[in-house]
């Protein structure tokens, strides 16, 4: 459920086929780097704005593979979509196994100049452990009956990775996760993860040492979702670079399509 920025969308949908389109937009301008040729870009600062259109297809019990497809509000041309992609076996169940793997890089659907579509070698393989809490502690956390707690450990490893630091790829970062979903009334969640870098001179500035997620989720087809999320470069308090200012984040409107 916490593996991905999504958060897993479809968690709790049994269909084979799933579809969602969203808006998401950032709460504060930022600068902005827009392929506007083949060969060439222009910075621009402005709130990011984003259409996403994911499609998912789960052929057998909790196997599936994702993808979503990103273009810009304005500024829009065929080198500024890009995609986002993920498969693997993820039971949204409690005390269950998954692993997914996960790219969220620069995969552009018309990539410019030389550059590859995709970069599989950057993306990220997480095996995690999902559990609910023992029912002494869990009963003294429950707001009110039907609510649920389910908590997630994992490990990440990316084969290759970018190092701002190096100003080049480096090989072989890992990554440690845990955190808790909390649904109360079926459909309000909150979740909260938190990493941990065993060479923290892995941790770019743009990882962020926790992530944490709110809204409200209807699963089912032809409902809508709206949630918050701030998952990048979110810092501790006292740690240099400190991010984790509220409008960092990203506000989204989903539609689960009606098929």
């Amino acid at each position: 459920m916490f593996t991905t920025r999504w958060g897993r969308l479809f968690s709790g949908n049994k269909d084979k086929f799933s579809g969602a389109l969203s808006f998401s937009s950032g709460l504060k301008d930022q600068w902005l780097s827009i392929p506007n040729g083949s060969d060439s870009a222009r910075q621009k600062k402005k709130i990011n704005q984003l259409m996403n259109l994911s499609l998912q297809y789960s052929p057998y019990s909790y196997w599936f593979a994702n993808i979503t497809l990103r273009a810009p509000i304005a500024d829009t041309s065929k080198y500024t979509t890009d995609f986002r992609y993920s498969f693997g076996y993820d039971d949204w169940h409690a005390n269950t196994l998954s692993l997914v793997y996960s790219n969220y890089g620069d995969n552009r659907l018309f990539p410019s100049g030389n550059k590859r579509r995709t970069y599989f070698e950057q993306g990220a393989f997480t095996l995690a452990w999902k559990f609910s809490l023992p029912k002494s502690i869990e009963r003294h956390l429950l707001i009110q009956q039907g609510d649920s707690l389910v908590c997630q450990t994992g490990y990440s490893w990316i084969p290759r990775y970018y190092s701002l630091a190096d100003n080049d790829l480096r090989s072989n970062k890992n990554v440690f996760l845990g955190g808790c979903g909390y649904t109360f009334k079926q459909h309000f969640f909150v979740r909260a993860t938190a990493f941990w870098f065993p060479d923290s001179a892995q941790q770019q500035p743009w990882n962020g040492d926790y992530s944490y997620s709110f809204g409200y989720a209807g699963y089912t087809p032809g409902s809508f979702s709206v949630q918050y999320a701030n998952y990048s470069g979110t810092r501790y308090p006292g740690r240099s670079s400190s991010n984790a200012k509220f409008r960092e984040g990203t506000i989204s409107l989903i539609w689960f399509l009606p098929f």
